[in-house]
């Protein structure tokens, strides 16, 4: 027994697997170390204060298992498998859940902050203007649109496919990333929030999986339960044969 707990069953739980690691990202007021409230963030911190806290218990449940023994390695290995996959599973749907939510919200701001809004018939020769003008020429015309929040500059631009506007990649992402920080700077803080989150949350979800194989996927529980399964199969033969 010692043996399979010293070469295969130590267990750990990550710091990544932790609610605060997100946390700390959420909006604060000045004095005030209580987060914002926030749905996005509310859903994914408490998913990870589930997985936080199943992380444990499994870890708890394994040292427990493997502790007593009054049963055979091979049964301590099923079941600490068994448990292992049940708290995967229950974890992965809060996880799922709560990262869809951030990433469907994460998809709606960077769409409302893309562009400006409102098409108009001028776009095309607003477009032809500056696309023979030079990159500084065109910096220009931009840097003044911006300091006057003139989108009907802008909007031609952001708006159409790079091709169409004869400017780098370079130079389109520079203007877009100008003109959401002036247009929308309260949006552009929370998408920078929950990208970050989102980004921890994966690190804690792949820690979390990695545990869970830990326990489950150990060479001693999966040949206890090819055993098993085996003993199942041949039990099975030979019930039907007798019947």
């Amino acid at each position: 027994m010692a043996t399979i707990v010293e070469h295969e069953m130590k267990l750990h739980v990550s710091p990544s697997i932790d609610e605060r690691v997100i946390d700390h990202f959420a909006e604060k007021q000045r004095g005030n170390a209580k987060p914002e409230p926030d749905h996005e963030h509310l859903a994914l911190s408490s998913a990870l204060k589930t997985a936080r806290e199943e992380a444990h218990a499994l870890v708890d449940l394994t040292n427990a298992i493997y502790a007593d023994a009054s049963q055979a390695p091979a049964a301590a290995a099923i079941q600490v498998a068994t448990a292992a996959q049940k708290t995967g599973e229950r974890v992965a749907a809060r996880l799922v859940a709560a990262n869809a939510k951030v990433d469907a919200t994460i998809a709606s701001l960077e769409k409302t902050t893309f562009a400006p809004e409102g098409a108009s018939q001028l776009d095309p020769e607003i477009r032809a203007a500056l696309k023979i003008m030079t990159p500084s020429e065109r910096s220009k015309v931009f840097a003044d649109a911006l300091a006057a929040n003139d989108t009907s500059i802008l909007g031609p631009v952001l708006r159409a496919p790079g091709l169409l506007t004869g400017m780098t990649s370079t130079e389109l992402d520079s203007l877009r990333h100008r003109f959401r920080q002036k247009q929308f700077p309260v949006e552009m803080r929370r998408l920078e929030r929950l990208k970050k989150m989102r980004a921890a949350s994966d690190v804690a979800g792949g820690a979390f999986v990695k545990l869970v194989k830990e326990a489950a996927d150990s060479k001693f529980a999966n040949g206890a339960i090819a055993a098993r399964a085996k003993r199942e199969a041949v039990l099975a033969a030979h019930q039907q044969q007798e019947a």
